[in-house]
């Protein structure tokens, strides 16, 4: 004869089937997705991208994407006020953009006041920062500095007020680490200024119809368009170092994030990151795709 279920049975087998359930539910699924964003720049796509891929493939965490998001500005106030938990940085945005300090050019010492500023005022942590130094720099085509002999930003000053000068949107306008701090500390402006999309500069610097980009050290189209680098002889940019900064609530809950990360940022050398951006910004590959690559070759994700 059949016994009828007692209600402490019918409350056991609840509870193994919740168990059964939570067992079957993976932990990307059962995890609350990290939110990682980065603004519309390759190299800062490719670093937030490369972030995402190893915390999802590598950690096995659910990761949610904010991609595109505007300017440097624009992501990072996304990071202050929590609306993502991940974004790639650089030290000499933070701290004229943020932290509204002015430049520094020693890069430990840049990396360590972002750092410990960030850590109080927001509780957010900066990872170890790559070793590349993606500074602005001025450039024009080399055979035109090669013929008036400029190699310099100083050597600029006698052609400046006649020449136009093609900046993104951001440092046109950036008061500290912008044209407006940098006209000043060089004593001198140029005729006209246009500002314009990064990829839109190289375009214009070639054809003729800017005489000087702010280019950035680590793009690889400064090689493929043919540039000089002007030396920043009066040390007037800071170092811009690039580091993955997370929220400090976010690492409390999973610590494991933070060497599976560095250990990513550690390999990305000067001429590895050039080799990189030129694939999607010369090449035409999909930034995406790029970043996979490289995590697979490097062991960093499982192939």
């Amino acid at each position: 004869m059949n016994r009828p279920f007692t209600r402490r049975a019918v409350c056991a087998a609840a509870a193994v089937t919740l168990a059964l359930t939570a067992i079957a539910v993976p932990r990307a699924q059962a995890e609350t997705p990290i939110k990682i964003g980065w603004p519309n720049i390759t190299e800062q796509a490719m670093l937030g991208i490369m972030a995402a891929l190893v915390i999802e493939k590598k950690l096995g965490l659910p990761v949610e994407r904010f991609a595109n998001l505007g300017g440097t500005g624009i992501a990072q106030q996304a990071i202050l006020s929590g609306a993502i938990d991940v974004l790639p940085d650089y030290t000499g945005d933070a701290l004229a953009n943020v932290l509204k300090l002015d430049p520094i050019t020693d890069p430990k010492k840049a990396y360590e006041v972002v750092r410990d500023a960030y850590k109080d005022k927001y509780k957010i942590t900066w990872l170890a920062p790559t070793s590349f130094n993606n500074t602005y720099a001025l450039a024009l085509k080399a055979d035109k500095a090669k013929e008036l002999n400029i190699k310099t930003i100083s050597d600029l000053a006698k052609q400046a007020p006649e020449w136009t000068l093609g900046s993104s949107v951001e440092f046109a306008a950036r008061p500290l680490d912008g044209y407006p701090g940098m006209s000043k500390h060089y004593g001198y402006k140029f005729g006209s200024i246009k500002p314009m999309e990064i990829g839109l500069m190289y375009t214009a610097v070639d054809s003729g119809s800017v005489d000087v980009i702010v280019a950035f050290a680590t793009d690889a189209r400064i090689g493929k368009v043919g540039l000089a680098v002007l030396d920043d002889d009066k040390l007037f940019f800071p170092a811009y170092n690039a580091a993955i900064t997370v929220r400090d609530d976010i690492l409390a809950k999973h610590p494991e994030i933070g060497p599976a990360i560095e250990a990513v940022t550690n390999s990305l050398d000067t001429e590895t990151q050039i080799k990189l951006n030129g694939q999607a910004d010369i090449d035409g590959l999909d930034i995406e795709k790029v970043a996979e690559i490289y995590l697979k070759e490097k062991g960093f994700i499982p192939k």
